[in-house]
């Protein structure tokens, strides 16, 4: 089911919007070149909010809590430590941004 973010213009590059869905956080990220990233917003380490992390590198995002990086292509965290975060198909049609559960 494809959910409805935010519009395009409400999210510039640089920023991130949430939405909760049935006990579920989804952070979709708008990186620098302009490109939309979303996965679960909670960092598998203590599950703090990703959403409210630093974006690094372009497409990784830092935890505020302990530092742990995820990288919003796959969801998969920056060794040394190891874990993953679900990851969401993005879509961007007719001025809004849309997230698939």
């Amino acid at each position: 089911m494809w959910i409805a973010v935010c519009a395009v213009e409400a999210c510039p590059p640089g920023s991130v919007r949430t939405v909760a869905l049935d006990g579920l956080s989804i952070a979709a990220f708008r990186l620098a070149d302009g490109a939309f990233r979303a996965i679960e917003d909670r960092c598998p380490h203590r599950g703090a909010r990703l959403s409210r992390g630093v974006v690094y590198d372009g497409d990784k995002v830092a935890c505020l809590d302990h530092g742990w990086s995820v990288r919003l292509t796959d969801g998969g965290v920056e060794p040394p430590e190891t874990g993953c975060v679900r990851v969401f198909e993005v879509k961007v049609e007719e001025g809004v941004v849309f997230v698939l559960v």
